[in-house]
């Protein structure tokens, strides 16, 4: 497909994604047990300052922008964790459809957009499937050496694994992965790469 069209497809889909968002009413704060989680690990994680991405990095925080596009039936390039010009392109179209910098870098405001579009619409549990489930997967096992298989389904092996990593960062622990633990996970960067 023509690097034009397939833009017009992926500003089209973003266009329809971000009307869907403000169009949709956020459920109830439920997501990552908000009270069983301290005020302080709050305040905590969400200081944490989100990682900064550019043409030719390579890294798992990469990958989990493209399965995040995926979610958003956008058309992000090759699934891997290499930021190429395509996924720049693409980002571009994405940040403008939303109002957002559009430097075309994964920029806090791109990862803030994600967290409330796809985090705050919907907290991840078991017997969930899809890109999302995917990326939680492949962060665990890049960041906490999880040993999932990245197959898309929240099952119990998932679930235990969000579980730990919600103990890591001092979350309630309830297994689901919503705004908070997004944030505490892509944040992270104190691990083996």
């Amino acid at each position: 497909m023509p690097t034009t069209i397939r833009r017009s497809a992926s500003l089209l889909a973003a266009t329809a994604l971000a009307t869907a968002t403000a169009l949709a009413t956020a459920p109830p704060a439920l997501a990552d047990d908000l009270d069983q989680t301290s005020p302080e690990t709050l305040a905590a994680i969400e200081s944490q300052v989100w990682p900064e991405y550019t043409v030719g990095d390579v890294d798992i925080d990469v990958y989990a922008a493209k399965m995040l596009l995926t979610y958003g039936e956008i058309n992000p390039g090759e699934l891997d964790p290499e930021f190429d010009q395509e996924l720049h392109d693409t980002l571009v179209t994405y940040q403008e459809a939303f109002g957002l910098h559009d430097d075309g870098d994964l920029n806090p405001d791109t990862w803030e957009n994600f967290q409330e579009s796809v985090f705050g619409q919907h907290q991840f549990h078991r017997g969930d499937r899809g890109p999302v489930v995917t990326m939680i997967q492949r962060e665990l096992n890049a960041k906490f050496d999880a040993g999932l298989a990245a197959d898309g389904v929240y099952g119990p092996r998932t679930e235990q694994a969000v579980r730990e990593a919600q103990e890591f960062f001092g979350i309630g622990v309830d297994g689901v992965f919503g705004p908070v633990s997004f944030h505490a996970v892509i944040s992270y960067q104190d691990y083996a790469r």
